[in-house]
C-alpha cells in the first residue's frame, strides 16, 4: 500500500506533466475503454448541455526509473533473474537479447555485459466535458496511472564491439502497458458524463479523482 508521502509524489508527477502539456500517445486499451462517441465530434454545435467522455494521455516528466541491474560474463549471468516490476521477472540474458534484436549471434556470449531494467508512466486522464459557450469545458477528470518497462544493455558484439541501446515498450512502439493503477471510476464512462454534467449545473466547478484516491 502507498504511503501518504509516495501519493503526494506521484500526484505532484502527474501535476507537473498536466502543468507542462506533455502530452504522449494514447495507450490502446485506455481508446477502446473509451466505447462509443456519445455525440458526434465532428458536430459544430452539439447543442448547450451536451456531454462527452475525451481521452489524454500526459507522459512521465522525467527519466525512467531504474529497478534491476546485472553485469558481468554473459555466459554467466544469462540465467540470472531480474525483476521488471514487482512480482514480473525475466532474465538478464532475455534483457540483453532483447537489446541485440534477439539474435544470440550478435553477442560474444564470452564477454562482460550488463541488463538493466526500468520503468516510466503515463497518466491516462479521461475528462468529463460539457459543451456550452461555444466550446468543451472539462469539468471532471479520472486518471489512472500506466506503467511501461525499458530494457537498457551493454554489450560486445560478434565483431568485438562494445554496444549498447535500449528496448522502450511504450505505446508509441506498438505496447501497452505491465501495471494499470485505476482511479475509481476511470472505467465508468457514464458516472464520467455524469459528473461532469452536475458540476455544470453547480456553477461550472470543476472536480477530478485520480489513481491515489
Amino acid at each position: 500500500m502507498s504511503t501518504p508521502e509516495e501519493k503526494v509524489t506521484a500526484r505532484q508527477q502527474y501535476e507537473l506533466s498536466k502543468k507542462n502539456n506533455y502530452i504522449v500517445p494514447n495507450d490502446r486499451i485506455d481508446e477502446l475503454s473509451l466505447g462509443e462517441p456519445q455525440v458526434s465530434i465532428m458536430a459544430e454545435n452539439p447543442g448547450t448541455g451536451a456531454t462527452r467522455v475525451n481521452l489524454v494521455t500526459y507522459g512521465w516528466y522525467g527519466q525512467p526509473i531504474v529497478q534491476d541491474q546485472k553485469s558481468g560474463n554473459f555466459d554467466l549471468i544469462k540465467g540470472a533473474v531480474i525483476v521488471i516490476l514487482g512480482p514480473l521477472l525475466t532474465t538478464a540474458g532475455s534483457v540483453v537479447l532483447s537489446v541485440a534484436d534477439l539474435i544470440l549471434s550478435n553477442v560474444d556470449t564470452t564477454q562482460y555485459a550488463t541488463a538493466k531494467t526500468m520503468i516510466s508512466y503515463n497518466y491516462p486522464t479521461k475528462q468529463g466535458q460539457v459543451y456550452y459557450s461555444n466550446a468543451w469545458h472539462t469539468l471532471f477528470e479520472s486518471t489512472n496511472r500506466n506503467t511501461y518497462k525499458h530494457y537498457y544493455s551493454i554489450f560486445i558484439d560478434s565483431n568485438k564491439n562494445s554496444r549498447q541501446g535500449t528496448v522502450d515498450y511504450v505505446p508509441a512502439n506498438g505496447y501497452s502497458a505491465i501495471k494499470v493503477e485505476s482511479a475509481p471510476n476511470y472505467n465508468n464512462n457514464s458516472f464520467i458524463q455524469n459528473k461532469a454534467y452536475q458540476n455544470y449545473l453547480q456553477g461550472k466547478k470543476y472536480t477530478d479523482e485520480d489513481w491515489t484516491r
